[in-house]
């Protein structure tokens, strides 16, 4: 008997289901079939956005295993840059309002937390060496500029490439979620020989483990396999469906559990393209901004219990000069949480089908690469399908439990009080994680890895507390290299000023000319 998978049935034809696909066929290649069952839409069941912010690694884990340049396929989904996310008016209290309000020090209230991580110096990192000039007063400048190259780029709206497409700084992309999708779907099938089936799961045949043999369709298909993939999302057809593993929703109070979105197009002749998301605070919720290349999907997460869906499009068209009455949104009732267990005998759960993430710490994409990276390192021998279940298992619940972290912090640190919304999120408990990570924040302490991503967040919403770490005072040597290295990042902050194109000029050699349903100019009263 072969003791070797050789059968894996994805269900679900989404972003997650074809990148998940397309990664196991250039893993695995002909040693194991893979069809797609491509479930039926249903309404309430699509993406919460039409476009995904996707991260830097896609390129290198997905997109050069499957033999595509990062140009074919950012012209197919009208991919646009994201090298950072520009967070606005979290500092400051007033009404909704997407332009940066103004600090008490007169700097404007944003902040942008870049895709590069923050950099090291001499056994430290260079936040240390910030915290320390800024205790001195040898500088007043803010975190982020200071620390990255980025900043003043994102300002400028520069490419983080140029124009003869070297790389001038970490990034990942902004895409179209159903080009994206297609994409995938035409790779993963013409060049790898994934099958596609059409069906809505219903029933399944098991063993006498309990191990999935076949699947049935409620339109009267038998799918055979031994490894299902279910990338269903929140609903879990297969995972929660059939094999009744309960999912957990997110216990915070009160969250964003509503959102309302709109595409507006542009003229890129006209406005540049923003290389960074936008997430700014409101009242009641967040609003983002997601750029594409032709026009970019601005929305607004806020919570059901306290405004209704009317009052959130009107806020939403307003913040974007659209008038509502004009303006066709998309309703959606996000929900966040995961499954209790992602790995149930041989069916595994991906994307928000194991985790959906509250929108702020990422989309229905996040975390979905290291999923698939960690299944094909620990994939199963067909005698032990769950055996790499318990870790599998373990790496997602901590997952979603840091990204919900993430979110809370954004909420947590923020000094805004003017709202009931704000006053209960900011009174909400905190994991012993988090608040762990808040302790050792205040006492200048060395944050763990999976900390860092929070590090830059806490320097802008809450720089205050113990100064720098004491061992600065020993290391003399450490803080000569960390002045050098803050003058390095100015001469090269000048200089790609200077030398790189604006994203929308290489965008614009990047893309071919849009068609004409994209150029519609019918929101060029919107603010930009």
């Amino acid at each position: 008997m072969d003791s070797h998978i050789t059968r894996i049935v994805v269900v679900g034809g989404t972003a997650v289901g074809w990148t998940a696909a397309a990664r196991l066929a250039s893993a695995f290649r002909a040693t194991v079939s893979i069809a797609v069952l491509e479930t039926p839409a249903r309404p309430g069941a699509g993406e919460t956005s039409q476009v995904a912010a996707i991260e830097p690694e896609f390129q290198r884990e997905l997109f050069d295993r499957l033999g595509v340049p990062e140009e074919e396929w950012m012209r197919t989904c009208r991919a646009s840059f994201k090298a950072a996310v520009r967070y606005v008016n979290w500092r400051t209290e007033g009404p909704a309002d997407i332009l940066p309000r103004t600090l008490e020090n007169g700097s404007p209230d944003y902040f942008y937390d870049p895709c590069s991580g923050i950099p090291e110096c001499e056994d430290s990192l260079l936040l240390d060496h910030w915290r320390r000039r800024r205790a001195y007063g040898e500088s007043a400048e803010n975190f982020d500029y200071a620390c990255f190259r980025e900043p003043p780029l994102m300002d400028a709206r520069k490419s983080p490439r140029w124009l003869d497409g070297r790389r001038a700084f970490p990034y990942g992309w902004h895409v179209d979620i159903r080009l994206f999708t297609e994409y995938l779907r035409n790779t993963a099938t013409g060049r790898f020989g994934v099958r596609t089936l059409r069906g809505t799961p219903r029933t399944a045949e098991r063993d006498e483990r309990g191990m999935l043999t076949a699947l049935h369709t409620a339109e009267g298909h038998r799918v055979p396999g031994d490894l299902f993939l279910d990338c269903t999302g929140p609903e879990g057809l297969v995972l929660a469906g059939i094999l009744g593993e309960p999912y957990l929703d997110a216990p915070d109070r009160p969250r964003c559990d509503r959102a309302v979105a709109v595409t507006v197009p542009y003229d890129r002749t006209e406005h540049d393209v923003d290389p960074f998301t936008t997430a700014a605070a409101l009242p009641s919720g967040w609003t983002w901004k997601t750029p594409l290349v032709d026009g970019f999907e601005a929305g607004h997460a806020y919570p059901g219990d306290r405004i209704g869906p009317d009052e959130a499009a009107r806020t939403l068209c307003a913040l974007w000069g659209l008038r509502p009455e004009h303006t066709p949104v998309r309703h959606t009732a996000p929900r966040t949480g995961h499954s209790r267990r992602a790995w149930v005998k041989n069916c595994v759960a991906l994307g928000p089908a194991a985790d959906a993430r509250d929108s702020l710490a990422g989309g229905p994409l996040s975390g979905v690469l290291k999923a698939l990276d960690r299944l094909v390192r620990d994939f199963p021998a067909l005698q032990d399908r769950d055996g790499p279940a318990a870790r599998f298992n373990r790496a997602v619940t901590t997952g979603s439990a840091r990204a919900r972290d993430f979110a809370q912090l954004l909420h947590h640190t923020s000094p805004r009080a003017d709202t009931p919304y704000w006053t209960a999120r900011r009174a909400a408990p905190l994991s012993p994680e988090l608040a762990d990570c808040l302790a050792a924040h205040s006492a200048a302490l060395t944050p763990e890895r999976h900390e860092l991503r929070y590090a830059g967040v806490l320097a802008a919403l809450a720089p205050g507390g113990r100064t720098f770490r004491a061992s600065l005072a020993h290391r003399q040597d450490a803080r000569e290299v960390a002045d050098a290295h803050f003058v390095r990042i100015k001469r090269q902050q000048h200089i790609l000023l200077e030398t790189l194109p604006t994203a929308g000029q290489y965008l614009s050699r990047l893309h071919v000319r849009p068609t004409a349903q994209h150029t519609d100019r019918t929101a060029r009263t919107a603010r930009y």
